[in-house]
Formats: C-alpha cells, structure tokens, sequence
C-alpha cells in the first residue's frame, strides 16, 4: 500500500500622508477613457473590467471504470505505542504534566479506519479587458496585420496539473495608441499630496504656524522655525503641484490592447467518513494509506465501496465539479484511509479517551487531565 499524505485543500494602522498620495495619484482613480473601442470579433462584450470569454465544446476520451479500490484492514497499535504517542504529545506543550501519561491504565483500545475522499477536478478559464501601457515607441501589433485570433484560439499551456496558475497575454492584432485620457497628453498630473498648491501643513506645529513652549517656567507661544505660515514645501511634487501621470508615466500616450487573463484552477472537494468523535480536519491533514486513485479527463464516481457514504459522496462531489463556464482539463479522486485508535483510560478512578490516528501517530486528547502544571498561573 502505497503512504499518502494530506492533500492540499488562501492593530488598526494609521493612514500617513504617504499612503494618501499613493491612493491618490493612483490608477484606482483613473478617469474612465473617453475612446471608442472598435469591435473585435469574438470579443463582442470586451469592457474596461474583466468578462468571462466561457469554452467552446471541447471533445474528450469517455470515462472508462476504474479497477476495484484496494482495502485494508484495521491497524492495530500496542499500549505502549499509544503511552509513548500521549508521553510525545505531553512534553511538546510545556504547561502539560506527564504523570497521567504514565500512570495511566489502559481499559480498551477501539481501532478503526478513517475514509478520506478527495475530488481534484483542474480547470481553465479565460477573462479579457481593454488595458494599457505607457507608449514609448514599441512595436504596436494592430488590426492592419491581420484578425484577431478567437480567445480559446490563443496558445497557452500551464506549468504543471493541479496546480494554480495565472498567465497574461495580448492579444495579437487588436492594440492601437492614444493619447493618455488622465493627464491629457501633458505627462503629467495633479499631486494628490497637496492638492497642486505644493505646500502641505507643517508636521512640527501642525499647519498652525506657531508652537507653545516653555522658557525659564513660562510657557509663551513663538513662530514655528521650520515653515513659514504653517506650510512647507511639498515633498511629493518639489513645490511644483504635478507629479509624473501614473497611466503613461510622463510618455504621454497609451498603448491600448486587449489583455487576455488565463487562470488554470485546481478546485478540490473532500468528505471524511469514520467512526470516532475525532474532528473530520484532523483526518484530513494526517497520512494515510492510498487505497484507490484514478485520474482521467473525466473520472466515473465510486459506486463499489463497502461503505455506502463514500459511494454517495463521490457521486455528489462530481456533480458539483461541471463548470460549465470553464474548461475541464483533469480529474483526479482518490480514497486515503486513515488508521484511528481510540484509548479508553483511567487514572485515579477518572475515566478519559484520547485518539491516536494517522501512520505518524498524532495524538487528539481534549481531555487530558494534567493540562496545567503546577506553577502556572490562570489569568
């Protein structure tokens, strides 16, 4: 049986003048463009902001059944190996005192499997938007060299399978120039620190022009040395109230062009079937044994399991994962079995239970008698 590990299922700070500049001048605030886009065929519904461009139908190999998962059965762990798994977990949380662990008395060890299913399913979806960049002579790639190629038609591959990914592409064919619509072709654009006074209060009297201070035990007030007035020179702008227009970074025209996001997805879906009160997340994130895997285009749902939620929750999982707005490149599900013992103990006539589950040995004890050793002091 092969071992498989967990499967991967994303103060208040005060705003300083910098920020609010950042905010400002920023192209969050760009001016919507006042330009007539030409229509581009297969991009009829292309915006400023993002549109979903859904698949063309795709063909792909018919499911074939998958072989019979394997099963095991229960793994069986000696009392010892549970004291020293609970004697590990005791010395890992200091306040923790070991004299349970050791003293205790074991009443029943209970040893069961835990089911771990596991449904990838790998997708693509595209997004266009006009966009732009800073023109500054560079070769412009318009309709005149040709259509535009549809955007399921544009080449892309991703760097590996179940993995996320985003790529960014122009598309060919569809870039034009303009002059830049925020700061009107002059480069640039009013500095947001000062609003194009350049000058900004004074951090040392703050804007007032005076400061109170206190000379030989008397407090008097006294001009501010470092402004005149209550102002200083801004630092944004050096005094000129215009900064480098943020959309053509002072080239003064743009370069507009359809932008084509790709983003490959792996969206993963589980369901944990056992028999214990042991919290289904810790299942989970513990290694288990790989007791079926089956990974196609498009997989069939588990229908042979002996246990009947399994088979249920495969075929709701993959019914789930159609995506219809995307295209479907892989599926992959898989069954990891997870080995849990549950302890029943007694010391000094208290009766608790603690979980020894997964091929490393984790320990679950919530109740644990000695969590706070002596010394300690609850606040």
């Amino acid at each position: 049986m092969a071992k498989i590990g967990p499967i991967e299922l994303e103060q208040n700070a005060t705003e300083d003048e910098e920020d609010v500049l950042v905010d400002l001048n920023g192209e969050d605030n760009d001016d919507k463009p006042d330009i007539n886009f030409l229509p581009v065929p297969g991009y009829d519904n292309v915006r400023l902001d993002q549109s979903l461009l859904p698949p063309p139908p795709t063909d792909f190999i018919p499911a074939t059944d998958q072989g019979q998962p394997e099963f095991m059965s229960e793994p069986v762990i000696s009392e010892e190996t549970a004291r020293q798994a609970l004697i590990e977990l005791v010395e890992r949380n200091c306040c923790w005192g070991k004299g349970a662990a050791k003293s205790l008395t074991f009443q029943e060890l209970q040893s069961s499997t835990s089911y771990h299913y596991v449904l990838q399913t790998f997708t693509e979806d595209r997004n266009s938007k006009w966009d732009h960049v800073p023109y500054n002579g560079q070769f412009v790639d318009g309709p005149e060299n040709g259509s535009a190629p549809a955007p399921w038609d544009i080449s892309a591959t991703f760097a590996e399978l179940f993995k996320n990914e985003t790529q960014h592409h122009e598309v060919p064919h569809t870039a034009f120039v303009q002059p830049c619509h925020k700061c009107k072709a002059t480069g640039k654009v009013t500095c947001g620190r000062c609003r194009g006074s350049g000058k900004v209060n004074c951090r040392s009297c703050g804007g007032r022009g005076r400061k109170t201070v206190t000379r030989n035990g008397k407090t008097q007030s006294t001009s501010c040395s470092w402004c005149f007035r209550g102002k200083v020179r801004c630092s944004n702008c050096s005094g000129s109230g215009k900064v480098t227009c943020p959309s053509c970074k002072g080239c003064r025209h743009l370069k507009w062009f359809i932008k084509l996001t790709i983003d490959w997805k792996n969206n993963v879906a589980d369901h944990v079937v056992q028999k214990t009160q042991l919290p289904a997340f810790l299942i989970s994130q513990s290694t288990g044994t790989l007791g079926f895997q089956d990974m196609q285009p498009r997989v069939l749902p588990i229908s042979r399991f002996p246990t009947a939620e399994i088979n249920e929750a495969s075929h709701r999982l993959l019914y789930e994962h159609q995506f219809p707005q995307r295209r479907i490149h892989m599926q992959q599900h898989v069954i990891r079995m997870v080995p849990v013992t549950q302890c029943f103990c007694k010391r000094r006539g208290k009766e608790f239970t603690f979980y020894v589950y997964g091929l490393e040995s984790k320990v679950h004890a919530p109740e644990y008698p000695d969590q706070c050793c002596w010394g300690c002091t609850i606040l």
